[in-house]
């Protein structure tokens, strides 16, 4: 009875421990896909975390040379404007010179013809002829004197208008350049501030995948230190598993008996 003992215990033993070591290799096995597949994805998520902060850097880095270009071209609009000023400028005081000369003239025939009144009054009969010659070329060269500051003005006018024009449209380009700045402005601090969001974000992130990873090391290491046996053991592990392997492969290659 106490052998019959014995071999019952050394059954449920034999069972037992095999139970356990299957539950342990299962649980072995879940513990370590679940911290496979959070790796993964904490592998994953990092990738994506910097490959965000590389897009984001590329559009920070187009926002700064549109800003620039901008600036530029405010710049050359400011300059545009000071040189546009300063020929305005020049044409006023070419107009009034221009105006006083015309006023010169306009005096000029009035005191001509006064004095040309008390001539004819003196002179003879016959110098009447030539009075009258150079009264038609007087008037013809002051006609042409008017007809010339006519012009002059007249184009310093025109001119006038193209630059105000020219500024006009150059203020309109300055303004329209100044909104554009102040909307990449915005968008660079949006830019920024997500920058900084992300940043934190991978931060965290990577501060957890290494406690993951430092855990799953020792989780590791533990595991394959018990898989340490000694060559006693591996030794009787090997002949009987061979002979196991024997066992069931002649099973396998039993012939069935015919009736």
């Amino acid at each position: 009875m106490e052998e019959s003992v014995n071999y019952s215990e050394i059954t449920q033993e034999n069972l037992t421990i095999r139970e356990r070591g299957n539950s342990s290799a299962h649980e072995y096995s879940r513990v370590v896909e679940t911290f496979k597949n959070v790796l993964d994805y904490k592998d994953k998520f990092r990738n994506s975390l910097e490959e965000k902060l590389s897009a984001i850097g590329k559009e920070v880095n187009g926002n700064v040379e549109n800003l620039e270009t901008l600036l530029r071209n405010i710049d050359i609009y400011d300059q545009n404007i000071d040189k546009i000023s300063s020929n305005v400028g020049n044409l006023y005081s070419e107009e009034s010179s221009i105006k006083a000369q015309y006023e010169e003239l306009l005096k000029g025939s009035v005191a001509g013809g006064e004095e040309s009144v008390e001539i004819n009054r003196e002179d003879q009969e016959g110098s009447r002829e030539l009075l009258i010659q150079r009264r038609r070329s007087y008037l013809d060269n002051l006609d042409k004197s008017f007809k010339r500051l006519d012009s002059e003005l007249f184009s310093i006018e025109k001119l006038r208008a193209e630059l105000t024009n020219a500024r006009g449209e150059i203020l309109v380009k300055k303004d329209g350049a100044q909104k554009k700045i102040r909307i990449l402005e915005e968008a660079g601090k949006k830019l920024l501030d997500e920058v900084k969001r992300i940043e934190a974000e991978l931060e965290s992130s990577i501060k957890e995948e290494g406690l993951l990873i430092k855990e799953f090391k020792v989780l590791v290491g533990k595991v394959e230190s018990s898989l340490e046996i000694s060559d006693e053991m591996d030794h009787i592990l090997f002949a009987h598993l061979t002979a196991a392997e024997s066992r069931s492969l002649s099973r396998k290659n039993l012939v069935p008996a015919q009736e």
